[in-house]
């Protein structure tokens, strides 16, 4: 019979590994052999210095969904904000870009031609842009909001590069492939770039050790990558269970990629999530949690926004 063995993220918010067990490896062109060809055991790095780390990260939140009409044809919409900010730790942690000002957007479907929009929510006002999507499907809606925010995330770590080494949450973006050292950090294991030997080292890794680097990418490799464990293994919990992917753009180097790879898998462990605190622990690391939580709080409130929202537009209707 099978054995049953749990992941540590509250369920609500889905699993920190959700790979397709039946279904085949990305068809992603991935190189395991990139620092070494031996999988069959892991990286142990030398301690490292510390070192000043900046963690960005960004949130975005629906507000009120929409139908555009213009003559006989129409599209869905939806206003929505999204906010971006920093986390700088050398010992302690400061909020960094704590002026950054929160961006409104109106997602709606390119079909219809809409007018921007500006509501008064106690003394400000809120500018809604027009941010045309050409699926206005629900889904296309959410990835257009989406994408408003990651283009916040990505300004900001550009921003922030002589403050330390960089850290982003989730997949290294397009814009982000270049020689800057900037190291994404994936908390949910979507995809299975690995096989056979590789994969199988990932449930052996203890906290602190790493596989060794891999490139991968679409079309040709474009990024390196290694897995690293975070926290020690309970003994309920399944061997994907705490483990991050991180990522750094191929175009700053191999050397330069391990050196990185080796000071992450010695100090990242510290800023781990802790279980029974963040509902993602421990992948959605401390510095990261905190931030989201302020940044949410900069989004003001969503119930006068919304009120602010529909007496607009239905004044709108009614002029």
């Amino acid at each position: 019979m099978a054995q049953l063995r749990i992941d540590p993220w509250r369920s609500d918010f889905g699993s920190g590994a959700e790979i397709d067990f039946e279904g085949e490896v990305s068809k992603a062109v991935t190189d395991p052999q990139v620092e070494t060809a031996d999988w069959s055991r892991p990286i142990v790095p030398a301690p490292q210095p510390p070192e000043a780390w900046v963690f960005v990260d960004g949130v975005m939140r629906s507000e009120t969904n929409v139908m555009a009409a213009e003559g006989d044809r129409r599209a869905w919409g939806r206003f929505g904000s999204v906010a971006a900010g920093g986390v700088r730790c050398d010992g302690t942690a400061t909020f960094v870009a704590q002026d950054r000002p929160v961006r409104r957007v109106l997602v709606v479907g390119s079909r219809v031609e809409v007018a921007d929009v500006t509501v008064t929510v106690g003394r400000s006002d809120l500018h809604y842009p027009v941010y045309p999507v050409a699926d206005d499907s629900q889904q296309g809606l959410r990835i257009g909001l989406q994408r408003a925010m990651f283009a916040e995330e990505q300004q900001l770590a550009m921003s922030l590069i002589d403050r330390g080494l960089v850290f982003v949450d989730g997949r290294l973006s397009p814009d982000l492939i270049g020689p800057e050292p900037i190291v994404g950090v994936v908390k949910r294991m979507v995809t299975a770039y690995l096989d056979g030997t590789e994969a199988e080292l990932l449930g052996r890794l203890a906290p602190g050790q790493r596989t060794p680097l891999f490139a991968f990418g679409s079309g040709q490799p474009d990024r390196f990558a290694f897995h690293l464990r975070l926290i020690p293994q309970e003994a309920s919990w399944h061997e994907l269970a705490g483990l991050v992917r991180c990522e750094v753009p191929m175009a700053i180097g191999r050397d330069a990629a391990i050196d990185i790879a080796d000071r992450v898998a010695c100090h990242l462990p510290s800023f781990a999530g802790r279980p029974g605190v963040d509902p993602r622990a421990p992948q959605n690391l401390t510095p990261v949690g905190a931030l989201e939580a302020r940044l949410k709080h900069r989004l003001g409130s969503r119930l006068m926004i919304e009120r602010a929202l529909k007496a607009h537009l239905t004044e709108a209707i009614h002029a």
